[in-house]
């Protein structure tokens, strides 16, 4: 039996996981009509891999696997692709690097049929590895917390015909930008609890000036999205702190004392719903200051990086 769904696969550079994320899918239980590997400009040997591995299982699979290649170079761009190409009535998303369940497929099947929806989501999980990646999660995401994604997620192929699809071009921000249209349009969306994701290794970064590129990237294609108004409080705020050590520059030392409290430590705790990433790992006392710093210096660049492409270049999306 073969379900009614295209899963979608959006890549770049994934050659270390990708013959684990290749046998994970194509070990389900319940297997789909077809997977479509959609290739981010990648530049390292993943696409070859696929494609011997493609030759390879052809005629053991009844799943047709596909591997493209459209001039796409972010994941959003990608995803559209794959939808575009898809064949089936139901869309799934997932995404290379991601450890999944072998009934990951069949679990969200079941889901959308017994409640009757349109759109299921399961959860990523992260906890990270080191003491710079565990940082950088509970700044986050936060330690060991489920949160909804699109990875993992079915869709019925007639929402887009709604939504649309998911913004062009961009590299982040998509993922919580189609949510909110969702919500707008009042279209319900399930999330099973039963379906966790994993990652394949390094979650969010694992030194201090990868996660700060990293930040510069993702906040940059957070700015200009409709309905997300954060990176210009987050803006606001930075010109207000300017203008306070300017007028107050007595208050300068309180007020960081108070950023590396209260952003150093209550944020993660609060993301983190406790602390049991401080007693996991004490040394966190001192990462997690230190990389919220390289966090939000990445994120002031990008918010600049992005109201200069997004808004001084007239291009908002």
């Amino acid at each position: 039996m073969l379900l009614d769904i295209s899963v979608i696969f959006p890549y770049f550079n994934e050659q270390k996981t990708i013959e684990d994320t290749l046998y994970l899918i194509s070990n389900q239980s319940i297997m789909p009509n077809e997977v479509i590997f959609v290739n981010s400009s990648s530049n390292d040997n993943t696409s070859e891999i696929i494609d011997n591995w493609i030759i390879k299982n052809k005629d053991s699979l009844n799943t047709k696997f596909f591997n493209l290649y459209e001039g796409t170079d972010t994941p959003s761009s990608s995803k559209n692709v794959g939808i575009k190409k898809s064949s089936s009535n139901w869309l799934a998303f997932m995404d290379c690097g991601l450890i999944f369940e072998l009934d990951w497929l069949e679990k969200q099947w079941n889901f959308i049929k017994k409640n009757q929806l349109e759109i299921v989501s399961g959860n990523v999980y992260l906890s990270g590895i080191g003491n710079i990646d565990q940082a950088a999660v509970c700044q986050t995401y936060g330690y060991k917390r489920l949160r909804p994604c699109i990875p993992s997620s079915i869709v019925k192929k007639t929402i887009f015909d709604k939504t649309g699809l998911f913004i062009e071009g961009r590299r982040a921000g998509y993922d919580f930008a189609w949510p909110l249209i969702l919500k707008e349009l009042k279209i319900p969306r399930g999330i099973n609890k039963e379906v966790v994701l994993k990652y394949n290794g390094v979650n969010y970064g694992n030194n201090l000036i990868s996660i700060l590129r990293k930040k510069v990237i993702y906040t940059k294609s957070t700015v200009g999205i409709k309905y997300h108004n954060l990176p210009y409080y987050l803006f606001l705020f930075l010109i207000l702190f300017i203008l306070v050590s300017l007028v107050f520059p007595n208050a300068i030392f309180p007020l960081f004392l108070f950023y590396i409290i209260f952003r150093g430590f209550l944020v993660p705790i609060k993301k983190s719903k406790g602390f049991n990433m401080l007693r996991a790992n004490p040394s966190l006392i001192f990462w997690l200051p230190t990389v919220a710093i390289f966090l939000d210096i990445g994120g002031i660049i990008g918010i600049f990086l992005g109201l200069i492409k997004y808004h001084l270049q007239k291009n908002i999306l």
